[in-house]
């Protein structure tokens, strides 16, 4: 059983979904738990799903609800082994009361990070129960206190091309003429920096996702007049991508880097954060900046030339070759065994 934050939303809830996809497709049992209400993803699961319809940033009283039907529907299907894939799934199996085989998923080195002190509790009431615990990338340790993983479970992606975005040869200019954001409003992803990128090159600036920081973002880029475009949640974001747009990834810290390894697989241009959970890709050094003037100078340096900003096919093959359905289901089924 696969406990989830919900259906769709974010790189952790796709890359789960496709999981179960393929771990049913080898004839394992699965369940998928979306905890909150929303919208289907792009990735139909296969396996059976047993949505607990909690509303997004609800009452306690909301949360509660949710985490009595999870118990029901864990005791009505009693399965071998329990996946918690985030913060809020965290929660919901350390209350069981019965004795299961928890697993416990790390996307980031920082979970918890608006309730560390809670996820602290939540993170001991775990161990106390023997969890296992794996991470979805090498460079990650488990967080409070940086123990090694007892697994490493990548994430794997669509590696079907499905975006459009291409131009006929004689379209394609090779200009900077939009930037694109992809991910979570939230300060760890930076979203803001876009509006003064936007601001400083005069480009127009596509946002693309949810979360606590839009409405503040909306109300800047109307007092400092730049071109947002605030497209919300958009189940394949690749499909708006067209010639001359450039992936703009800002983020603070990030886990896996889902966003960036999709944008490999499309050959779409990209700048990225200067920061350490990027440079483990080993990209050329332009595609670094350390701060918003970074990213505006190489905006502006490769503005003639966008197809400078795409990753080389050879970095690119290497890093997509471990995100395979067939690799990841390996890895799963290893895993599963060996508990």
């Amino acid at each position: 059983m696969v406990v989830t934050n919900s259906l769709t939303g974010g790189g952790a809830e796709r890359s789960m979904n496709l999981a179960c996809n393929e771990l049913t497709r080898r004839g394992w049992p699965v369940a998928l738990v979306p905890i909150n209400s929303g919208p289907s993803d792009q990735v139909t699961p296969s396996c059976e799903v047993f949505p607990l319809e909690r509303k997004w940033r609800g009452s306690w009283l909301g949360t509660f609800v949710a985490m009595r039907r999870f118990h029901l529907v864990v005791k009505m299907w009693k399965p071998d082994v329990i996946v918690l894939n985030c913060d809020l799934p965290e929660l919901f199996g350390a209350t069981l009361l019965s004795h299961h085989n928890l697993v416990v998923i790390e996307h980031v080195d920082r979970p918890w990070i608006t309730r560390i002190m809670f996820g602290r509790i939540i993170r001991r009431l775990l161990r106390l129960r023997q969890s296992k615990w794996a991470t979805v990338s090498s460079h990650l340790a488990i967080w409070p206190d940086s123990r090694n993983a007892d697994a490493i479970l990548p994430n794997s992606i669509l590696l079907s091309r499905t975006t459009t975005f291409k131009a006929p040869p004689m379209l394609q200019t090779g200009h900077v003429r939009r930037l694109i954001f992809i991910g979570r409003l939230a300060p760890q992803k930076r979203p803001d920096w876009l509006i003064e990128i936007g601001e400083k090159t005069s480009l127009v600036v596509e946002v693309i996702g949810e979360g606590s920081m839009r409405k503040a973002m909306e109300s800047a880029a109307t007092t400092r007049s730049v071109d947002v475009n605030f497209r919300g949640r958009i189940s394949d974001p690749w499909n708006i991508f067209k010639d001359g747009d450039l992936l703009i990834v800002p983020s603070e810290y990030e886990g896996d880097g889902l966003v960036v390894i999709e944008g490999m697989h499309q050959e779409i241009p990209m700048l990225l954060a200067d920061i350490p959970d990027f440079r483990r890709f080993k990209l050329p050094e332009e595609h670094y900046c350390k701060d918003v003037g970074d990213f505006i100078y190489s905006i502006n340096r490769f503005k003639e030339d966008i197809s400078s900003l795409k990753v080389p096919k050879e970095v690119t093959s290497q890093i997509l070759a471990s995100r395979t359905l067939e690799t990841v289901g390996d890895a799963w089924e290893e895993f599963l065994y060996s508990i």
